[in-house]
């Protein structure tokens, strides 16, 4: 018992070091990124250099840690920064771990890893999520954009302006992001190297289309307004055949998921009924074998399922 108690305390504490250990480094990232933006604020403000050189240093600060993981959070709805994100993750990583030890019996060491890697899973699970849900809604919204942004060329109003009347009259991924090109531009940007950076941030086909549209349109003189009504509406287009497209992939979708449940409704159903009846699934190594292969079966066949019933449009 005595043994138990201390290989507990000292996983606690390895783990408790580990965390620590992140939150001082990611801190010491935060610290040097936001003193490296103060210093290039201070320089610009003193004198306009034509031609900037990338440092190793300023190399180095850009592929960080820090700033990846925050540029990646600035693409979803999350409102969460790193000091909320490190301390759910830490708090997470501590139950698992006892979760694991005092509910579960594994070892303290395995248990440590686990208890490390399960928070970043959860993670990057998460955030791949909300960016798909975050580039989903402003692909909603973007037509009824279009449509305001041309409504405002219209009537004579500048591209800024334009952008502005989108803001007012929007919400959401599309009020946030055209609020950023807006600020852009009005800070002396030029709007082919605004919507670049837009198309990087919501990489999805129908933002391709209206940045390279609306760049070859300003850098040619074309109809602008045109443009954006015929986007609007091949977008509009685009959209029902997407809809179109699910609902007659619906059926597929729906086999996969029943499918998929069945077997695991059976075996809740057996061990409802006799729970001794699956015990050798649990308790003997061959059994464990038969339940892995099984459940990895079943993860392909849902797999291919899906990807039959998954239509590009």
């Amino acid at each position: 018992m005595i043994l138990q108690t201390l290989a507990f305390a000292s996983g606690l504490f390895v783990l408790a070091a580990l965390i620590l250990c992140l939150i001082v480094g990611l801190d010491g990232q935060r610290r040097r990124h936001k003193a490296r933006l103060l210093r290039v604020r201070h320089d610009t403000t003193m004198q306009s250099v034509p031609q900037t050189r990338t440092t190793p240093a300023a190399k180095a600060e850009k592929h960080s840690l820090f700033v990846q993981v925050e540029a990646h959070l600035a693409r979803t709805s999350l409102r969460v920064n790193m000091t909320e994100l490190l301390v759910q993750m830490s708090m997470g990583g501590v139950g698992i771990y006892a979760l694991l030890v005092l509910a579960l019996g594994l070892h303290p060491l395995l248990a440590v890893l686990l208890a490390g890697l399960t928070p970043l899973i959860c993670f990057a699970l998460v955030l791949r999520i909300a960016q798909e849900r975050y580039r989903s809604a402003f692909t909603a919204e973007l037509p009824e954009a279009l449509d305001v942004f041309a409504r405002g060329l219209r009537a004579g109003r500048p591209v800024a302006d334009s952008l502005g009347i989108v803001v007012e009259t929007s919400k959401g991924p599309i009020q946030r992001e055209f609020a950023r090109c807006h600020d852009e531009i009005c800070m002396g940007e030029t709007l082919a190297k605004s919507l670049e950076r837009l198309q990087a941030r919501v990489a999805t086909p129908e933002v391709s289309f209206f940045s390279v549209a609306t760049s070859l349109q300003a850098e040619t003189g074309g109809n602008m307004i045109e443009t954006m009504e015929n986007l609007a509406g091949q977008l509009r287009e685009r959209r029902k055949l997407r809809k179109k497209a699910r609902a007659l992939s619906s059926e597929a979708r729906a086999s996969a998921l029943i499918l998929a449940s069945l077997p695991f409704a059976v075996a809740l159903s057996i061990a409802f009924l006799n729970a001794a009846y699956l015990a050798p699934l649990l308790h003997d190594p061959r059994g464990r074998i038969m339940a892995g292969t099984a459940i990895g079966s079943i993860g392909l066949g849902v797999f291919m399922m899906r990807q039959m019933g998954k239509l590009d449009v």
